[in-house]
């Protein structure tokens, strides 16, 4: 029966998209609403029992929180991942937690550990850290990846694994005497849409907690590496085994391949792929996310239906354009939710390249679900939150220099540190990108940081302290009604 359920909620996210509409702030306002409305103030979470994590769901209240400073909306956040982390629902022997609770209170936990669950809840815990800037929800973060690095890790190859079986007798027993016992059954498949979130996830801890912070590498004993080196050798192992070229990311498990033509592989992907290049400054990963944005066009954009104009593209199916698949992947979709992560990958594309044909491409996806959106409500989440994106562009900071140097260093780290709904953040080295410099309209010198909000650009910053400054006044000005001028 609790299975059933949670097949429910899963395919709750997936609907037929329409044939467009006309994106507006108040999509926004209402999936937020709907969240609310489905928050539960006793215990945290959104409805009753059985309770799922709907990390989303929190990203959504965060993200608002950001974007208005509603006490209330952090309050929510705040309350639910507390109550979870206190809970049954989270292991507090191993760290981690568990699948879902099937009580209202987060007690009596179905004891399977997701990959994919912990990957987003430990972003929703990074954030809730820097929204606080309590130690407590740091530490709770580093339980969940201590978890990960015991046990989905692959130390030796640098993937991660899928899950870990439930087993209820197993993990009711303290640590000590769970030694020597046979462990719940761990699935050593690297799902690649997982593997990247989990590579996302590590990548945010890499500049939100403590910059010592390193893990065993596998490599020899003794060794260890950061939590950014992890998830960039998850990465390099995915584009590596888990790729054929010309044809996309596929699952890898016992060395060979395991389902091609899946869009949560290659659009999750990307979207870790634009992570990397954000945090390490490296445009080698920028360059794989463009080769996985011209796959998802080319194979997996609905270019029949829909947008404003009768043959134009509106979004993305779950499955690529072969006719050989099977069952279920026989049936073609739309996932709002892998939609929602396409549309941001084309948005973040646009606002690194200036290329307006990634915007449009977002637009369309967006656009293709405004008819579905109000029966989904907080399974909207990830929706609403491009949707307000795209309407409300994010501030771009590009960063001139050579990602080696330290004053580079410095202003990247404070750029990243921004207290922004969002933000597009890149380093764009004078002797390897000046290509992409002259299409940003930025000069190769001084060593600096130029922020945009919309049409608006700063002169270069060269003081990491600045930073922040410089991106308030730029809100300001934006947000001030013109002069007006006398006769």
């Amino acid at each position: 029966m609790l299975r059933r359920l949670e097949l429910r909620e899963r395919r709750a996210a997936t609907a037929a998209a329409s044939p467009g509409g006309q994106l507006s702030p108040d999509i926004f306002d209402e999936i937020l609403g709907a969240a609310i409305t489905n928050y539960d103030p006793v215990f945290g979470g959104f409805g009753d029992a059985p309770k799922f994590p709907h990390a989303d769901a929190i990203d959504l209240l965060l993200y608002a929180y950001r974007r208005s400073r509603d006490p209330d909306l952090l309050h929510m956040a705040r309350k639910t991942l507390e109550f979870m982390a206190q809970g049954e629902v989270f292991d507090r022997e191993w760290g981690g937690f568990f699948r879902y609770a099937t009580r209202r209170d987060w007690s009596e936990p179905h004891y399977e550990k997701m990959l994919e669950d912990n990957a987003a809840l430990l972003r929703n815990l990074l954030a809730l850290y820097r929204a606080t800037g309590d130690q407590a929800h740091a530490d709770s973060a580093g339980r969940v990846i201590d978890y990960l690095e015991a046990k989905l890790r692959d130390h030796e190859r640098g993937c991660f694994y899928g899950s870990q079986d439930a087993d209820e007798e197993f993990y009711k027993l303290p640590a000590a005497e769970r030694e020597g016992r046979h462990e719940p059954y761990i699935d050593r498949t690297c799902y690649t849409s997982w593997n990247a979130m989990a590579a996302s996830a590590y990548l945010e801890a890499s500049w939100t907690l403590d910059p010592s912070t390193s893990l065993p590498s596998g490599a020899a004993q003794g060794e260890r590496i950061s939590l950014r080196d992890a998830a960039i050798a998850a990465l390099d192992f995915a584009w590596e085994h888990c790729r054929e070229p010309g044809r996309g990311m596929y699952r890898f498990n016992d060395g060979t391949p395991q389902v091609l033509g899946l869009l949560g592989d290659q659009a999750y992907m990307a979207r870790a792929l634009l992570d990397a290049h954000e945090v390490t400054g490296d445009s080698a990963y920028l360059d794989r996310a463009l080769e996985l944005a011209r796959f998802l066009l080319d194979r997996f954009q609905d270019a029949n239906a829909g947008g404003q104009t009768p043959g134009r593209p509106a979004g993305f199916f779950d499955t690529w354009d072969e006719t050989d698949a099977l069952g279920r992947l026989a049936e073609r979709q739309k996932s709002v939710q892998d939609n929602a992560v396409c549309a941001e990958v084309f948005l973040r594309l646009y606002h690194l390249t200036r290329e307006d044909g990634y915007r449009e491409v977002a637009r369309t996806t967006l656009e293709a679900f405004v008819a579905a959106y109000p029966h989904l409500g907080h399974f909207a989440a990830g929706y609403a939150r491009q949707v307000d994106t795209l309407l409300n562009p994010p501030a771009e900071v590009n960063i001139v220099g050579d990602p080696a140097q330290e004053p580079v260093r410095s202003l990247h780290g404070a750029a990243l540190a921004l207290d922004l709904p969002a933000r597009v953040v890149q380093v764009l080295h004078p002797a390897r990108e000046a290509t992409r410099l002259e299409a940003l309209f930025l000069p190769q010198e001084p060593v600096a940081a130029y922020v945009c909000l919309g049409t608006m650009c700063s002169a270069p910053v060269q003081d990491p302290e600045a930073l922040a400054q410089t991106v308030a006044e730029m809100k300001s000005m934006a947000t001030q009604p013109p002069a007006i001028q006398s006769s």
